[in-house]
């Protein structure tokens, strides 16, 4: 479904423009198609059919999924990926890019990390995880001395008696 797209698409430049938009996200090529990732994680991806209509796929929750494949025909369950809330959008000639961009936009705050998302609500990144001070020790006792266990004293052996 996602083949290749021409380099001088508008809607390609249209898309990418609003992926750009946001933070750590880029464009790959994995499999000869356009995907975009965040951290590593495909977050939306995009093509023209053989008709030429293009196509964008994206993550939503499963709840949603449902209500969109089963109201608007331009929604339908993608391939390999359905089962996780993933579905394709139809953008049709002239698409509502608002809608469009939320669409993205949500896709990308499910597979963001979350420092990422903090950075593109406007807050700062939170810094590094630190690893939790822990209280001082009291002072250690001393520790115990283990001595050997001494063997049982050797007696002389017992002489039989004369009796």
């Amino acid at each position: 479904m996602y083949g290749d797209v021409v380099p001088t698409d508008p809607f390609h430049d249209r898309l990418l423009a609003i992926v750009n938009a946001l933070p750590g996200a880029y464009e790959d090529r994995p499999w000869g198609s356009i995907h975009c990732k965040v951290a590593g994680k495909i977050f939306v991806g995009w093509g023209r059919h053989d008709d030429g209509v293009m196509s964008i796929g994206f993550k939503t929750d499963k709840t949603l999924q449902s209500m969109l494949v089963s109201s608007d025909p331009r929604f339908t369950i993608a391939a390999y990926v359905g089962k996780h809330g993933w579905v394709d959008m139809k953008l049709g000639a002239k698409p509502n890019w608002d809608e469009v961009e939320q669409f993205i936009v949500q896709s990308y705050r499910m597979i963001a990390p979350k420092k990422l998302v903090k950075q593109l609500d406007g807050g700062v990144a939170p810094p590094a995880a630190k690893k939790p001070t822990k209280p001082a020790k009291r002072a250690a006792k001393p520790a115990k001395r283990r001595t050997a266990k001494k063997a049982p004293a050797k007696t002389a052996p017992r002489r039989p008696s004369a009796r």
